[in-house]
């Protein structure tokens, strides 16, 4: 009778330990491929004895030539920054002052937000283009990429608190009278986020943006629900109808990662004045694979939005 239950505890064992075994690469699967987990605060300090850098520049993006550094790699002036968020994060930050004038004040300023896994080095070659147009330019990295403290991502729900510390940062230099914001995937997530609640931006360029995080192929990869492992991703289509500022909705047919249906649900959520502007690039690619007609484009809405007739 013994050895019976000696034999069935054992067998119980091992089912249990292959069914551990099993789901580990799943769960582990899911949790090194996006950023939001309870492990990363382990696996970032690892790196970082390593000297290990885990955001690769561009984000797979097509190669930038030339490859800039910061501003300065494209003769232009800029201060580094260290902006402080309301629940105490320290993100990295560049402000590039207008070429056109010595004062910033009264000068529209356009917010650079980078994407997911990104930073704001792979938004470099947009600065030139606000640059010499007269708008004062920043850009930052979000938390837990680039330079920036290494936190957890939340695909836009506590990223909010990055994108009004900027704000916080240009009113309090004089510079945050009139704001765009131009976000790549996350980033223009996370300035929807903000408008809705924040009145301090003035217009917004979406550039990739999903309608709703769940909805987008990169979740619904997931093996795990992705609710369990990003939970509480706003829905940027049920924010847009709150935002009472000009929009302008930029997409590829080519987006593997989250479906041009997306931008068609945006643009209807959005409220007048709204700009559309569909192309045949991949995911955040517009403004390499039609540079010309991306510059023409956004300075144009922006000029619109942000600087007043009689200017």
């Amino acid at each position: 009778m013994k050895r019976t239950v000696a034999w069935y505890v054992l067998f119980t064992l091992v089912i249990v330990m292959t069914l551990v075994l099993a789901a580990i690469p799943v769960v582990a699967s899911d949790l090194f491929q996006q950023p939001y987990s309870p492990l990363w605060p382990t696996i970032h300090r690892a790196l970082d004895r390593l000297r290990i850098n885990p955001y690769p520049v561009g984000g797979g993006a097509p190669p930038k030539f030339p490859y800039w550094r910061d501003p300065a790699d494209a003769s232009i002036y800029f201060r580094d920054v260290t902006l402080v968020t309301a629940d105490g994060v320290e993100l990295a930050a560049w402000y590039v002052p207008t070429a056109h004038s010595s004062a910033t004040t009264g000068t529209p300023t356009i917010l650079l937000a980078h994407g997911l896994l990104d930073r704001k080095s792979v938004m470099l070659h947009m600065v030139p283009w606000f640059y010499k147009a007269g708008y004062n330019v920043m850009l930052f990295d979000f938390r837990g990429h680039g330079e920036s403290e290494k936190r957890p991502t939340t695909i836009g729900r506590e990223e909010v608190l990055d994108v009004q510390a900027a704000l916080d940062w240009l009113q309090a230099e004089g510079a945050g009278d009139r704001v765009g914001g131009l976000g790549m995937s996350m980033g223009a997530a996370a300035l929807v986020n903000a408008a809705a609640q924040d009145k301090r931006l003035d217009a917004l360029v979406l550039d990739s943006l999903f309608a709703d995080w769940r909805d987008t192929d990169f979740a619904e990869d997931y093996r795990l629900p992705p609710e369990w492992l990003v939970p509480d991703v706003p829905s940027p289509e049920r924010l847009l109808p709150d935002v009472h500022i000009p929009v302008f909705v930029i997409h590829g047919t080519a987006d593997i990662l989250t479906d041009v249906g997306h931008a068609w649900r945006l643009y209807k959520a959005a409220n007048e004045p709204r700009t559309l502007w569909i192309n045949d690039s991949g995911h955040a690619w517009s403004s390499w694979t039609y540079p010309d007609a991306y510059r023409e484009k956004v300075l144009g809405f922006f000029d619109a939005a942000l600087f007043p007739p009689s200017d």
